[in-house]
């Protein structure tokens, strides 16, 4: 079973890829050599998601003794995602502000009878996230890099089940509140440019060049003229949508009058024109390398609740804790993109972390109402890695397949009053490899349906105990973008 799903999921993938037919193309361009103009760029995403199980199941039993056994069981799950990122690339200074936010929501229900066993469990539980990201990079003329920034994420959330067994009846509640801050300094060289203004550009050229609109093949510099100029009308805000992309059509329309490039100005121009730019830069496309060091502190509180309801006999218990941890982060990163044939994007991430950290809890009970206090300190080592190719068809698909391997070890100890408990630390070790794949179809430049599959290999080490793990996983979601 193991072996038949994952040949399948190469053979899908090498199947998409060959499925699709493409043409030679005309121009020959090297995106590697672009970079973007002085620009901001915005985008707003709201991405809708649900998914859900039910199972039923019934046994009859007529030896030794005539019985029926059942058992139902159903999970409904959805959560609604938005994100707003704003970007100012230039030169001299790389600026990112990344604000989203999910709600989240799930419901369940499970009955089970068999012989004398009667269960009944439903339960139902949601959830607020709200994170912001800040980076400012600033760079000088050889690319090398000082980079500040943070990040402060929030989690709320409420959860109640309700459990019958047998004649008995339990109801519990929790609420957790976690919020967590970082700070980031880092120090770096090289620099990771966005190319898919340069696509685009490409995109229309070969499309107007195999329709016999141009009166001659483009030089290099004219094409990155061409997609300098694509990248900076992007840059212009509007009120109004339509006048938005009138500016923009007829900017990129000036270029080719001005240049004596076009033999015609016909209905199939301008068609051509308007499609390619609505869907000709659905796709982040990136080049370049750079090496990256990096220093995070950290701050988590975590503040949890929990409440139990017993009924026949009646009685109430209640437990809560209180965590706080600070710590730090120290990493080396190391990133590549490499465009090949226009079509075809390589990609390469490694990186070493070193973390660690001091947690303080606070824990109390219906029995207890004092705290207790206790400590803890913990280190981790983590080395990952990846490569992935990515194919693009045509302006509106993608599929993009990649490995990765990631280990971790990690040692952590409990201590109280500043004295070790014991003189062992508790150590564990993990190892996942993964093997993944996603594709995206746009049916509109807002509209896309976008979908990964993947096969995880999970080892891990811990006291005494080996654990080798397979795992699954498939997602399919209809994402609508604002802007």
């Amino acid at each position: 079973m193991k072996q038949t799903f994952i040949s399948g999921f190469i053979l899908c993938f090498f199947l998409a890829v060959l499925s699709f037919n493409t043409s030679a193309q005309e121009y020959k361009y090297d995106l590697n050599k672009y970079y973007t103009p002085d620009i901001v760029r915005n985008k707003l995403d709201l991405n809708f998601n649900t998914n859900g199980n039910f199972e039923n199941s019934i046994s009859n039993y007529n030896l030794p003794a005539s019985k029926i056994d059942s058992t139902s069981n159903s999970q409904l799950y959805g959560n609604i995602y938005s994100s707003f990122q704003t970007i100012t690339n230039t030169r001299k200074r790389l600026t990112d502000l990344r604000l989203s936010g999910r709600l989240y929501g799930s419901l369940s229900s499970n009955t089970d009878n068999r012989d004398s066993i009667h269960i009944n469990n439903n339960s139902a539980s949601e959830r607020v996230e709200i994170y912001t990201n800040y980076s400012n990079r600033l760079y000088n003329s050889h690319n090398q890099f000082l980079q500040f920034g943070g990040s402060v994420n929030l989690y709320n959330g409420a959860s109640n089940n309700n459990r019958e067994y047998n004649s008995i009846q339990i109801k519990t509640s929790s609420s957790p509140l976690l919020i967590s801050t970082s700070l980031t300094i880092a120090v770096g060289i090289g620099r990771i440019e966005s190319v898919e203004d340069a696509r685009q550009a490409i995109y229309l050229l070969d499309v107007l060049s195999k329709k016999g609109v141009l009166t001659r093949h483009l030089t290099d510099d004219e094409i990155f003229r061409l997609a300098q100029q694509i990248s900076s009308v992007k840059n212009k805000r509007f009120l109004d949508s339509r006048l938005h992309l009138m500016d923009e059509i007829a900017t990129v329309d000036s270029f080719f009058v001005n240049n004596n490039l076009l033999n015609k100005s016909d209905a199939v121009y301008f068609t051509n024109l308007y499609d390619i730019w609505q869907n000709g830069a659905n796709f982040a496309r990136n080049s370049g390398q750079e090496f990256t060091v990096l220093f995070r502190p950290t701050f988590d509180s975590n503040n949890n609740k929990n409440q139990y309801n017993y009924f026949n006999p009646d009685s109430t218990s209640w437990n809560r804790s209180i965590n706080n941890s600070i710590g730090g982060n120290f990493a080396f990163m190391y990133r590549y993109e490499k465009i090949s044939n226009l079509n075809w994007q390589h990609s390469i991430q490694a990186d070493f972390w070193a973390i660690s950290g001091f947690g303080n809890t606070l824990y109390s009970n219906s029995n207890n109402d004092l705290f207790t206090p206790s400590k803890s300190f913990g280190s981790t080592l983590n080395l990952n890695g990846r490569y992935s190719i990515g194919y693009y068809p045509n302006t509106r698909t993608n599929v993009v397949a990649g490995i990765s391997q990631s280990f971790q070890k990690a040692f952590s100890k409990d201590y109280v009053s500043d004295i070790f408990e014991s003189t062992d630390w508790n150590r564990s070790f993990y190892s996942i490899t993964e093997l993944s794949c996603s594709a995206n179809y746009y049916f509109s430049p807002q509209l896309r349906l976008s979908g990964t599959a993947s096969v995880r290999k999970l080892y891990s080490e811990f006291l005494s105990n080996n654990n080798n793990n397979l795992y699954t996983n498939f997602n399919a979601s209809l994402i609508y973008s604002f802007f």
